[in-house]
């Protein structure tokens, strides 16, 4: 807004007057044109002070806060008078104007919005974290992707519904039905189609025509996404697996299986999934697996689906540095990546820290520090690497890293010997006097042995015995094990042309799909699945995928701009952007529902313009019957 002068001229007097006012530039069908927003009488102040009284009388009828210093008092009154001497109504009634114009029947008159104390808000939505999933969502070309799969108009709108969802609301099919019904405005962003009279069936049936055709649309994300971020040749993929629990018996579900628990609920069937990352954390493929699937049998069906991904029927040009955790690299994985020519850089499952001890003692000063940094505590967590070359061409590198020492350390003070605690037992019941006969000590003892066959070879156990009666156990450690390395660990690798700290940065790129995982969980409710069918159950983990496409893509355009915040904090800052509705009264008694998204704050502003969203949902001004 600004102020300009009109000239007038008595039609008597032939006297001219000046007369300013505060006018607005706007866009018509005709072109720009100028409005006036309220008339301030003739102006004494000087005219190098008319742009400060403009933004303090815009801030005054918009109801915002000025940003005027504290030496601009009397201008900052002077806006006060002008905007108390018109009438405010009238210019509220202005600055609707040309949204009545636009999105309300013309049998409507503008009137002046009269009665203040009837203003009244209502039905609230979120609104920031949907208009930055939509921005993904366009980039990703996820629409036209659907249609080529001949997803209906609807279908896909339903299919943004459950994957915004993940991202907006984490937590089942049925929570992410009840955020779109009763939470979100992503029913009224522009290219939604109208779900209002949509069940839940309608959902859940997307959900599974959205898992029937899981390989094609990741395949197409894929080159999607690296046209939008594009890779070199020494591309690095990041495998790992994880699984989550399912609610309920889930009898009828061929999925679930009992296994190990990631999420420490031993009480649950689990399901399984595996994901195949870049260096950028965007995901490129995964399997959904049973519970109990073991995760070195996952690799080759995984890398074997990677290459026809990328490469399809021609002989690959080249294939990617795969890096991947203890838990997968067997000797039997690791002779199939060396067999199929893959490089890779992993640590193997058997720990081989204990060959290079003499190095990992004696000579730490000449490893090369790679990374200092100091804890929340206080401590120097650094890590130092040494490469070592065998004659074979085997390359590895030894680590020790200060902060995982410490680590070790503190959990291994805390673990108790559960032999020594068993014979501790046993010997108080014998002094005690709580067991006597010599058989059943003999058989607690052979229990014992036998519970804990391990850790009782290390010792030599005898039973103390005066006059044929048992008075009491000796032991005797006959196997001592030398102390651990903590904070030692081999990274093993096939790219021996690389240095030391080189190969240590590409293993703790693995981080990246530790954190995909983490997102899925905490972030895009993976878990836990209430489904009992195992399809359902497929679907449901799909979906947090599919939402992780989004999430990363996101992340990944922020961070190329600087702006390091995860998901997780965007999320939060976001959720102060609402759209919602103002219900008012005109001076005539007529009322009016205003249904506008409210002003963006700077932080939004920011969000908005690095990910180039260029508007919100427009205001949509409706006559009714009565407040």
């Amino acid at each position: 807004m600004f102020i300009r002068t009109f000239k007038q001229k008595d039609k008597k007097t032939g006297r001219v007057y000046e007369n300013h006012k505060l006018v607005e530039s706007i866009r018509t069908e005709k072109g720009p044109r100028q409005r006036v927003i309220m008339s301030l009488g003739t102006l004494t102040i000087p005219k190098i002070d008319w742009p400060r009284l403009a933004h303090a009388l815009e801030c005054r009828i918009r109801g915002q806060k000025s940003l005027l210093q504290d030496h601009d008092v009397e201008l900052e009154q002077l806006a006060l008078k002008l905007v108390s001497n018109n009438s405010l109504s009238k210019s509220l009634e202005v600055l609707s104007d040309e949204i009545q114009q636009t999105e309300t029947p013309k049998s409507h008159d503008s009137q002046a919005l009269g009665d203040l104390e009837t203003i009244k808000t209502k039905e609230t939505r979120s609104l920031g974290a949907e208009v930055v999933c939509m921005k993904a969502w366009d980039l990703l070309g996820f629409s036209d992707m659907l249609r080529k799969l001949k997803f209906s108009t609807k279908s896909v709108s339903l299919a943004m519904v459950l994957i915004f969802g993940r991202l907006v609301s984490p937590g089942s099919e049925r929570q992410t039905i009840e955020w779109f019904r009763k939470r979100s405005a992503l029913q009224e962003i522009p290219g939604m189609a109208d779900l209002r009279k949509c069940g839940k069936d309608r959902f859940y049936n997307v959900a599974d025509e959205l898992y029937a055709h899981k390989d094609r649309i990741e395949s197409m994300l894929f080159q999607k996404e690296r046209e939008i971020f594009p890779h070199t040749e020494s591309t690095v993929f990041l495998f790992d697996i994880t699984n989550t629990y399912l609610e309920g018996s889930a009898l009828n579900n061929s999925l679930a299986a009992r296994g190990h628990c990631k999420s420490k609920r031993s009480d649950c069937p689990l399901i399984t999934l595996s994901l195949i990352v870049g260096d950028d954390g965007l995901p490129i493929c995964s399997q959904i697996y049973k519970g109990n699937q073991s995760e070195p049998e996952t690799m080759e069906r995984m890398l074997r689906r990677l290459s026809e991904q990328l490469h399809g029927n021609q002989i690959p040009i080249f294939k990617p540095t795969v890096v991947m955790d203890r838990g997968i690299a067997t000797e039997e994985n690791v002779r199939w990546l060396h067999d199929n020519e893959y490089h890779y850089i992993l640590i193997r499952r058997s720990d081989c820290s204990n060959e290079y001890r003499e190095l990992f003692e004696t000579k730490r000063d000449e490893f090369e520090l790679v990374k200092s940094k100091r804890s929340v505590h206080g401590d120097m967590n650094s890590v130092y690497v040494r490469k070592e070359v065998s004659d074979d061409g085997n390359c590895r590198v030894l680590c020790f890293s200060e902060g995982k020492g410490r680590k070790e350390q503190a959990i291994a003070s805390g673990k108790k010997n559960p032999f020594l605690e068993a014979i501790a037992g046993l010997r108080s019941s014998i002094t005690k006097g709580t067991i006597k006969d010599p058989t059943k000590i003999e058989n607690k003892l052979k229990q014992i042995l036998d519970k804990f066959p391990k850790i009782g070879k290390r010792y030599d156990v005898t039973l103390d015995r005066i006059d044929k009666k048992i008075t009491g156990i000796s032991f005797v450690e006959t196997i001592v094990k030398p102390e651990p390395l903590h904070g030692c660990y081999v990274i093993e690798t096939s790219h021996a042309e690389r240095s030391g700290k080189e190969i240590w940065k590409l293993y703790m790129t693995l981080t990246r799909v530790e954190s995909a995982f983490r997102s899925m969980k905490e972030t895009l409710g993976l878990r836990p699945v209430y489904h009992q069918r195992a399809d359902r159950s497929a679907a449901h983990l799909f979906l947090a995928v599919l939402a992780y496409h989004l999430l990363a893509t996101i992340e990944n355009i922020l961070t190329q701009q600087g702006d390091t915040r995860t998901w997780k904090k965007l999320r939060e800052v976001l959720s102060t952007l609402t759209r919602g509705t103002v219900a008012i009264r005109d001076a005539k008694g007529a009322a009016y529902h205003v249904r506008v998204s409210n002003e963006p704050e700077d932080v939004h502003h920011e969000i908005l313009s690095k990910l180039k969203i260029p508007s919100l949902p427009k205001r949509v001004i409706s006559k009714i019957d009565t407040l």
